[in-house]
């Protein structure tokens, strides 16, 4: 039989491991919980840090593509209403041209846009002498028969002319130009040419 000493120490014996073992539980539990955190810590300053870097490579990029404006296209651009309503397609190259399109002798602006709301891409023709601009596809269908409000399938585009433009697939005959034009098109694809007749800017199809 076990007398009082000997039943002392096994009580003592069993209360320490107890212990002990609620002790590591414990420091499991602390452990564990404070990996889970340097994880969460380590993924959130992952995704930080991508985010902080994706954001000073788009301001790094809207640099560059403001730097290579014209003065007169960066003023016009970076007008309030301008710059909330578009943005510059980037996809286009080059993202804009510059021509005499009115006929008044003076440099004018066309720049490829995309209209923030909708997606829909287009053209912004600015004329720097009098600071008027005519919108072009964005949200908006050019008349003369261009049945869309979307210039999405427009991958290239230059100025030309006016001894360049010829007999389109239309019978319309082609418009006398006042000024320069511009020639859109999809490679290998469909094309047309943007004119101004005097009052607006106008589609004149040119192939299929």
């Amino acid at each position: 039989m076990l007398n009082v000493a000997m039943w002392r120490q096994f009580l003592n014996f069993t209360t320490h491991v107890a212990n002990s073992c609620s002790w590591l539980q414990t420091n499991l539990i602390q452990m564990k919980s404070l990996t889970i955190i340097l994880v969460l810590t380590t993924a959130t300053n992952y995704s930080w840090g991508q985010i902080v870097e994706e954001n000073e490579k788009a301001d790094y990029l809207q640099l560059v593509w403001n730097s290579n404006m014209p003065d007169d296209l960066y003023a016009f651009f970076n007008q309030e209403d301008i710059k909330t309503n578009y943005k510059i397609n980037k996809d286009l190259n080059p993202f804009y041209l510059r021509g005499d399109f009115n006929g008044d002798k003076k440099i004018d602006y066309a720049l490829a846009v995309i209209e923030s709301k909708t997606g829909k891409k287009g053209i912004l023709i600015y004329h720097p002498a009098t600071k008027t601009f005519f919108k072009l596809g964005a949200g908006k269908r050019i008349p003369n028969g261009y049945l869309s409000d979307d210039m999405d399938w427009m991958d290239a585009w230059h100025i030309c002319g006016k001894d360049e433009i010829g007999q389109g697939v239309t019978d319309e005959k082609p418009p006398k130009l006042i000024g320069e034009a511009i020639y859109a098109f999809k490679l290998e694809s469909s094309s047309g040419i943007i004119y101004w007749d005097g009052k607006e800017y106008r589609w004149y199809q040119q192939g299929d």
